[in-house]
């Protein structure tokens, strides 16, 4: 027993700890249903991920006096681009076999952004772009399809949103730029896989996932050049580089109402960490 409030304790750190440290693969938890009919539960996830983004759209650039607008066709790159994300779970037991859950947080994000030219031209690369924590959402079901002995088949199915918070970005070449970038994604994962039983309460799982992005990115900005103001509008779709992945976990009991879970995902250009702790009654 002490070992287990032990455990339940450093899943308790692990959240409040990174949840202090500064959009796509939020943590998924076990493909199977976790609850039982009419069981209801309250917890804690959160999740850190590294990832690659494409951003695909146009940026406009305006003279201002005497006035002229020229638009072109831009890409983005979102390289390395690292997020912490923690989020409430609330979640319920619609069958034995089929859950269902919402969760609310905030997430951030930071990376290294450029624009990208397709005539070969050195991309431009803006600094700051450095997001604080601002909202974030989701929801998402997980049903067990079959069970044999120690062995359950199911899967997951989630949706989170997340915008962080408004950066203040500069350009490399152009000390006299100002400007903000805006970011929000919504993600998509879908999950299938075994879970095995180990032991009384201990349970490891993997499997593979599919993980799709959609989102946007803005720019604005302005700039001064011999004595002319010159405004920086840009916007784009956030594409996601890798859509298959593959992940694997721990889900144990704390006690006869807690559980645990802990968990590494990978994509062909994304990583992710994520650790949970929830309570049923």
């Amino acid at each position: 027993m002490e070992k287990k409030i032990e455990l339940f304790i450093i899943c308790l750190i692990v959240i409040c700890l990174s949840s202090s440290v500064v959009v796509a693969l939020p943590p998924m938890g076990p493909p199977r249903a976790l609850l039982g009919q009419d069981v209801w539960e309250i917890g804690v996830d959160y999740g850190y991920q590294s990832t690659d983004l494409a951003v695909v759209g146009k940026v406009t650039e305006i003279q201002v006096d005497p006035p002229f607008v020229w638009t072109e066709k831009g890409k983005q790159n979102i390289g390395d681009l690292k997020s912490h994300i923690i989020l409430g779970r609330v979640g319920y037991g619609i069958s034995e076999n089929w859950d269902a859950f919402v969760r609310v947080g905030a997430a951030d994000a930071d990376g290294d952004l450029e624009r990208v030219y397709s005539d070969g031209t050195p991309p431009d690369k803006y600094g700051g772009f450095d997001g604080g924590f601002g909202f974030a959402w989701g929801l998402g079901t997980r049903a067990t399809f079959w069970q044999d002995g120690d062995v359950s088949w199911g899967g997951l199915l989630q949706l989170t949103w997340s915008q962080p918070d408004d950066s203040d970005i500069t350009l490399s070449y152009d000390p006299a730029f100002s400007g903000t970038a805006e970011l929000d994604i919504w993600e998509v994962q879908v999950a299938i896989g075994p879970t095995f039983q180990l032991s009384d309460g201990f349970r490891v799982y993997c499997g593979p996932f599919l993980h799709f992005v959609d989102g946007d990115l803005d720019i604005s900005g302005n700039t001064v050049d011999a004595g002319t103001e010159f405004l920086l509008e840009g916007s784009g779709d956030v594409e996601e580089e890798s859509q298959l992945g593959g992940y694997a976990g721990a889900h144990f009991d704390v006690d006869e109402n807690t559980s645990c879970f802990v968990e590494g995902q990978l994509t062909g250009d994304a990583w992710a960490l994520g650790v949970g702790v929830a309570r049923r009654f």
